[in-house]
């Protein structure tokens, strides 16, 4: 009954390692390109044990403007920095955390990435996050300094909803944080 879930799953590479070590990986990914290319690799690889879901993880359900830099295809965010010109390229859904929860029947994540590209702290300081965050054993987590945010914000967040949290000696952007 081990559940893993993979926000900002990009085209599926730490979904498919968990996959290995998970009975069920949730992955959400709402660039299409991207959505496309975890499904392929999914597919290829064999892997069911994986459910991908086409949608962002934000502070409120609806339709967002979505984007990010021509010259990084890897870096797609709802955070307007990352946009060239300040102009996105697709309109993506994005749900709350205890949405994604109560339509997946979540009762229970033993593990969480979450890196979405600038829109972490905002996420973990929400309404809906504070709901679900009993229901979380382990969060590893990137931060990114260009947003405007600081890194410790993300993790007095965390602090807040029961985590212990350390960061990585080499990466202070990057966090583990375990249910107290």
């Amino acid at each position: 009954g081990t559940l893993a879930l993979d926000i900002g799953a990009n085209i599926g590479l730490v979904s498919m390692y968990l996959s290995h070590y998970f009975e069920t990986v949730i992955s959400l990914e709402p660039s299409t390109e991207h959505f496309d290319a975890l499904n392929r690799n999914l597919q290829v690889n064999k892997i069911t044990n994986v459910k991908p879901i086409k949608k962002a993880i934000y502070i409120e359900n609806g339709k967002f403007p979505f984007g990010g830099p021509g010259d990084n295809r890897t870096m797609r965010s709802l955070h307007m920095a990352t946009w060239p010109g300040g102009k996105n390229d697709e309109m993506v859904e994005a749900i709350t955390l205890d949405q994604l929860f109560e339509d997946e029947k979540i009762q229970k994540v033993h593990f969480l990435k979450l890196d979405v590209e600038g829109t972490e702290t905002e996420i973990l300081s929400s309404n809906g996050f504070k709901k679900v965050a009993p229901k979380i054993d382990v969060i590893l987590g990137e931060t990114h300094k260009w947003s405007g945010r600081h890194p410790n914000q993300a993790k007095d967040a965390l602090r807040m909803a029961g985590f212990e949290v350390s960061g990585m000696a080499h990466d202070p952007e990057v966090f583990v944080a375990k249910r107290k």
